[in-house]
Parts: structure tokens; C-alpha cells; sequence
């Protein structure tokens, strides 16, 4: 049990699957009590059962602003405090900007950006209360190297580092800190969901621009769930603003056809 984390509350979105679910693990683990946000009601009962007694399922619709505070009220009237929010849930829909149906946009937007703004509103004045609250923001590495068929996810990265940098300062004498949290790519399955003709023209012409050699091999969500849990354990007087954690291993170049 990580001593930082007994008895602290945290609240996780995108938690039903991948690296939101891990980090709630993680975190329960350590000794938090873990509010997981996620639409899927299956999913979400599923997360809640393996994780235990100290996670709540909460079925929330981030890019929703009265589900949000919905999901909020009952977290303060079933914890009455809260210390960490992980703002994780992303949606990464593969497809050139030309292409992308209306859903497309308003669901990548909504979830990515207008989620994180609707749940960090309504965790402010929880995050006041505790006295040592902290925001980790997940961003994607992607920010430093974008590429094509991503252009609108990476533009909604781009834009929670940017509100991060503003919070930051905006938040700093209320007491609560945030950390910006820019994730290489990890085994949670990413790409699980994406169209195979899709993903294989992207990847052919990734491969052709350098991307892999830039990104690396796929990390444990594991990895990235221990990042959150040290910018959430600092002592009250010290922030990690800026936390990057990217992958140290090189992707195999295919084998030369003489």
C-alpha cells in the first residue's frame, strides 16, 4: 500500500478498459477508493468486481455536461471528498479529416475535450475541500510527431496540454495541483477498434513517414498507470507539472529484401 494514497478518493475516466482501468486497479491498490467513470454498464461492473470493495462504478457520459454532474453528485454524496481526478477517456478514431462523419468529430471532441472541461468544472470544488487535490491530464505522444488519419485525436490532445498549462496557474493557490501526463502508446488496445483496411493504409504510410521509429514499442498500461500514481503522491508542497513517459524500445525494422 502506497501511504500517500490510504484513504484518498480518486475519480478515473475511461476506467471499463485499458489504461484507465488498469490505473484504477492500480490505484485501489495503493489504498485509494476509486470512482470508475465509463458509458458501458457491463463493462464498468465487470472493472468493479475484479478491483474490489474500494471501486464504485459510476456510468457516466463524459461528453455530456448533465451526466457529469450527475456522476459527481453521487461521488461526493458516496465518498464526501476528493483527492485525484485522471482525466484518461479518449476516443481515437482512425480516418483522414476529409472523411470524418459528423459523429466522428462531435464523439472525438466531446469525449477528449469537452469531457475533460465538464469533469475537471465539476471536480474543482471537491478537489478545494480536500486540500491537496491533483489532476492528472493523459495526453499522447503523438502531440510531439502527429501524423495523418489522427489528426483530429492529436487536436484534442493539443488542446488539454494547453488547458493544463492554463490550469495549472489558474488552480495553484486553490491548492490543487495538475500534472500533464503525455503517454507514449501502451498494449491497452489503442487501435483495437479500428477499421483493418483503415489501419493498414495509415500504417503503410506511418511506416513511410518514420513514425515507428519514433514511437517505439507499445508499453504495460502498467507503466503509465505507476506515472499517475507518482504525480498523485508528492507531498502537498511540491507538483509534478510535466510528466512524459515514452517507450524505450526501439520497433524491429522489417527484414531487407536484396
Amino acid at each position: 500500500m502506497n501511504e500517500a494514497l490510504a484513504g484518498k478518493v480518486a475519480v478515473v475516466t475511461g476506467a471499463s478498459r485499458g489504461i484507465g482501468l488498469v490505473t484504477a486497479r492500480v490505484l485501489a491498490e495503493r489504498g485509494a477508493q476509486v470512482a470508475l467513470l465509463a458509458r458501458s454498464e457491463a463493462r464498468l461492473a465487470a472493472a468493479v468486481a475484479a478491483i474490489g470493495d474500494r471501486a464504485l462504478a459510476v456510468p457516466t457520459d463524459i461528453s455530456r455536461p448533465d451526466s457529469v454532474r450527475t456522476a459527481f453528485d453521487t461521488i461526493e454524496r458516496s465518498f464526501g471528498r476528493l483527492d485525484l481526478l485522471v482525466n484518461n477517456a479518449a476516443i481515437a478514431r482512425l480516418h483522414t479529416l476529409e472523411s470524418a462523419s459528423d459523429d466522428d468529430l462531435t464523439a472525438t471532441v466531446g469525449t477528449n475535450l469537452l469531457g475533460v472541461l465538464y469533469c475537471t468544472r465539476s471536480a474543482i470544488p471537491l478537489l478545494r475541500d480536500s486540500g491537496t487535490g491533483v489532476i492528472v491530464n493523459i495526453s499522447s505522444e503523438g502531440v510531439r510527431r502527429p501524423v495523418p488519419f489522427l489528426s483530429v485525436y492529436l487536436a484534442t490532445k493539443g488542446a488539454v496540454e494547453m488547458l493544463s498549462l492554463a490550469l495549472k496557474d489558474e488552480l495553484r493557490s486553490e491548492g490543487i495541483r495538475v500534472t500533464l501526463l503525455r503517454s507514449g502508446g501502451s498494449t491497452a488496445g489503442f487501435a483495437a477498434d479500428w477499421d483493418p483496411d483503415a489501419a493498414k493504409r495509415a500504417f503503410e504510410l506511418w511506416s513511410q513517414l518514420g513514425f515507428f521509429d519514433f514511437v517505439g514499442l507499445p508499453m504495460p498500461p502498467e507503466v503509465i498507470a505507476e506515472s499517475v500514481v507518482h504525480a498523485a503522491s508528492c507531498p502537498p508542497e511540491a507538483s509534478v507539472d510535466f510528466l512524459e513517459i515514452r517507450s524505450a524500445r526501439p520497433m524491429p525494422r522489417p527484414p531487407r529484401r536484396d
